[in-house]
């Protein structure tokens, strides 16, 4: 049907007012130096529109919906910067204008010491003295490279001159320090088919290079009660060693911590071994174990699993530790596990130090106990080829849970597992 002439230019001139009445606004902004290297940015746009987008060219920007937010910005690269920005009005229409923001200066200074211990002359402490704001570093000697770890242990077996740098990164550029230090001794201790040590030859939290602190609740698929924090509170070292400790925060709430390698180091096939002293008590479980590094792409249990050493506590349980293997069996199309475990003859794991330990070649998997072998496991199934690939190794103490149960009125709170130092050996 025909739209009449009158009414489609009554339409027209509706539509064409409606255009013409939309409010009109302009993008503009103003900056001043605080400093050398930080840049304040002022809004000075007018008319109607919604929120206002800066994109700084230094890899970084700003979203406002407050037309009078100042922010302030860190530029620490000397350079010419083409500042945008972006109005966007309540119809979806956008504006936009530039300025050029020139930084004279750079404002970095990489710095760092490295402090040969007096004690164990084969251990160095480096700590970053880095003045400035950056946005990652890493430690690089050796063969190692060690990110974001403001104090770093770092091992020299030999005697000899070792050079450390230290690499800043900064906007995709990379700044650096370098240093020299002179190790006068070899250690006397020294195994060449040692991999990987974490001796806890330092104090504070633990070492960043070596740890990845894992934090969060919500029982970790095996309804725990505690949660993980990153907090010295709950994991701490010391005299040489690292202490987790679980805390009861309140009535039913609890706090402790759980470490990974994951990222840092793995391995496949070798000897792994921790001197540890258990906690006590109904509802603690401690553990020293390992999962497959493929564990993001594959989920568990396919990833595989090795227990090293776990330790439920309570009544008549406290003397007791168990070494365990979880997988998937293709075959049955289940998940599969096998465990054995091991009692002191006397006294309890919280009374004094034990040492335990997996053997793990291509055939089998072997645990022990302060040498005392107590498990073997045969790994040559095919349903078993998740022993064949790298694994991370953990560390934690969970409060609760599926298979301790929950603390009772006897439980002490807190409690301590403590470890003197981990190692990984070559086959």
């Amino acid at each position: 049907m025909a739209v009449p002439v009158i009414t489609l230019l009554l339409i027209l001139g509706i539509s064409a007012c409606e255009k013409d009445d939309k409010p009109d606004f302009n993008p503009d902004f103003s900056y001043e130096m605080i400093d050398e290297n930080h840049v304040r940015f002022t809004n000075n746009s007018t008319g109607e529109y919604y929120w206002v987008v800066y994109e700084y060219a230094n890899g970084t920007s700003d979203t406002l919906s407050d037309k009078n937010e100042q922010t302030t910005v860190y530029y620490g690269l000397a350079g010419s910067y083409d500042v945008v920005m972006t109005l966007t009005n309540f119809y979806g229409d956008q504006k936009s204008v530039s300025k050029t923001v020139t930084i004279a200066n750079n404002n970095l200074e990489v710095s760092f010491t490295a402090e040969v211990d007096s004690e164990n002359p084969n251990y160095v402490t480096l700590t970053n003295t880095t003045l400035g704001v950056y946005d990652s570093f890493k430690w690089v000697y050796l063969d190692k490279e060690v990110e974001d770890a403001e104090i770093h242990t770092a091992y020299f077996p030999y005697a000899g001159d070792y050079d450390i740098r230290l690499i800043v990164m900064l906007a995709g550029t990379e700044f650096a320090a370098a240093d020299t230090v002179n190790i006068a001794e070899d250690d006397p201790d020294y195994d060449p088919t040692l991999l990987w040590a974490e001796e806890f030859n330092y104090t504070g939290a633990p070492d960043a290079g070596n740890w990845n602190m894992e934090t969060g609740g919500g029982g970790w698929g095996n309804n725990e009660l505690q949660t993980y924090t990153d907090s010295e509170e709950n994991a701490y070292v010391d005299n040489g060693v690292l202490t987790i400790t679980a805390i009861e925060e309140s009535a039913g709430e609890y706090t402790s911590a759980r470490m990974t390698t994951k990222n840092k180091f793995d391995f496949q096939y070798g000897r792994i071994e921790a001197r540890i002293k258990l906690p006590y008590g109904q509802g603690m479980w401690p553990a020293f174990w390992m999962l497959g590094a493929n564990i993001d792409e594959v989920s568990w249990p396919y990833c595989g699993e090795i227990d090293i050493m776990e330790m439920v506590g309570g009544d008549n349980k406290d003397n007791t530790c168990h070494a365990t293997l979880h997988w998937w069996n293709d075959t049955d199309n289940s998940k599969a596990d096998y465990g054995e475990s091991y009692s002191l003859s006397n006294g309890i794991f919280a009374d004094d130090f034990h040492v335990f330990k997996v053997e793990w070649d291509s055939g089998e998997i072997r645990a022990y106990m302060d040498d005392v072998q107590y498990y073997t496991v045969a790994i040559t199934d095919a349903d078993m080829s998740e022993f064949h690939k790298d694994f991370f190794i953990i560390l934690n103490l969970a409060v609760g849970g599926n298979w301790p149960g929950d603390p009772d009125g006897t439980t002490v709170f807190p409690q301590n597992m403590q470890v003197d130092w981990v190692r990984v050996y070559s086959e």
